[in-house]
């Protein structure tokens, strides 16, 4: 039985080890190694490298998985079934390294461990930063004017019963006086805030996150102040917001002898603001499932009454920019102006977002606390100027 290359490469090495000796011996004695000695040594370590490539290729073999466990799992007809059944069981063998590598891991096979949404037997590519929700467009804010205020209360003085108008007098006789009411009114700034608790070691170790928290909280504090602004009720911490002050859309506008569209009535409530003598509007406020209902309405000849698909720019009707939002009720519909004159908002303190332990044991549990707030408050001047009410259609049109 030939030996095994271990030991061939041991006997090779010890015979090498004598011609080195005996190579010295010769260098002391004769000045120089003998050629026969040098012949016999390069002959041995030609034998040492051929010996040592052909256990590297050996021990290559012995590592080398054939069929990867992946393999092993796709092509074995029990898990396939079972995979396919969601039902049963399978059995399949493992041997060798095979066996060792996964007994390393010590836990459960599961999608997680083979590569779904985490590291595991499957290399992953991981994205950088964190995919946000879905989040409207918030759109209120940039409808109304702004400008900061130092103080708690805003009072405001408005004409409630307006001068009348003069008339013709005759000369030396006494003129007719005349005379106008006041009243004062007044809103009180309020605070929108929100915070979230996290751990320091989370911040640390997954940096996109306190990206995320510190971005995501000043949104939601922004979209409750759009929806604040827009259907606020005033009461306790509430903003109050356009909605509940708007003047109510007269419906004995609308013709019901012909009837009406969804379009007329936003039309009528243009006609109730000029009737008024308010300012004129510039935008109206709709659901976004209205504003698609009105903006595909055809004619009797299959035309889009709103202007070609290709063709049309910005959303506008009669002559209003058309701001949809999920924060309107749909159904309903507000038409107002952006003048300083009729509404604005007041501004105590911009958003702010802070970071801090001073939070209950906060400190001792390595723990922080992020807020995100705002102080504001909303003054409608000339709700004759905002229209609210129902976008319907009449039950003969």
């Amino acid at each position: 039985m030939p030996k095994a290359l271990e030991e061939q490469l041991e006997t090779v090495r010890e015979e090498l080890k004598t011609y080195f000796a005996k190579s010295a011996d010769e260098k002391k004695t004769l000045g120089d190694t003998m050629e026969s000695t040098k012949t016999a040594i390069a002959a041995l370590q030609k034998q040492v490298d051929t010996i040592d490539q052909m256990l590297a290729a050996k021990h290559a073999a012995t590592d080398a998985q054939p069929v990867s466990l992946e393999k092993q799992l796709r092509e074995n007809e029990n898990v396939q079934r079972l995979v396919r059944d969601r039902s049963g069981r399978a059995s399949f063998t493992l041997e060798g390294k095979a066996m060792a590598r996964l007994m390393e891991r010590k836990t459960t096979i599961t999608s997680p461990i083979v590569g779904y949404q985490t590291t595991g037997v499957l290399q992953i590519e991981r994205i950088p930063g964190i995919v946000p929700e879905p989040r409207p467009v918030l759109k209120i804010r940039d409808l109304l004017p702004a400008r900061p205020t130092v103080l708690q209360v805003i009072d405001y003085v408005k004409v409630t019963t307006p001068m009348g108008i003069a008339s013709p007098q005759v000369e030396s006789s006494p003129k007719i006086e005349n005379a106008v009411a006041f009243t004062a009114y007044s809103e009180r700034v309020k605070m929108l805030a929100t915070w979230i608790p996290a751990t320091k070691q989370i911040l640390d170790d997954f940096s996109e996150l306190a990206g995320y928290l510190e971005s995501s909280l000043p949104y939601y504090v922004d979209l409750a102040e759009d929806q604040g602004l827009l259907l606020g009720d005033g009461v306790g911490e509430d903003l109050h917001g356009m909605v509940p002050q708007s003047t109510a859309f007269n419906t004995a506008l609308l013709n019901a002898t012909s009837g009406w569209q969804r379009i007329d009535v936003i039309g009528r409530a243009i006609e109730q603001i000029n009737i008024a003598s308010e300012i004129d509007p510039s935008f109206v406020i709709m659901n976004p499932r209205d504003w698609w209902s009105l903006r595909l309405t055809k004619d009797n000849y299959g035309r889009y009454i709103l202007g070609d698909p290709q063709t049309i720019g910005s959303a506008n009707i009669w002559g209003l920019d058309v701001v949809w939002t999920p924060n309107m009720t749909q159904g309903s519909f507000l038409v107002g102006n952006g003048s300083p004159v009729a509404s604005e908002i007041r501004d105590r303190m911009s958003m702010q977002v802070e970071i801090s332990t001073e939070h209950q044991d906060y400190f001792v549990r390595n723990m922080v606390a992020i807020r995100a707030e705002k102080r504001l408050c909303y003054l409608m001047k000339r709700p004759g100027s905002f229209i609210y009410g129902a976008l319907n259609s009449s039950p003969i049109s």
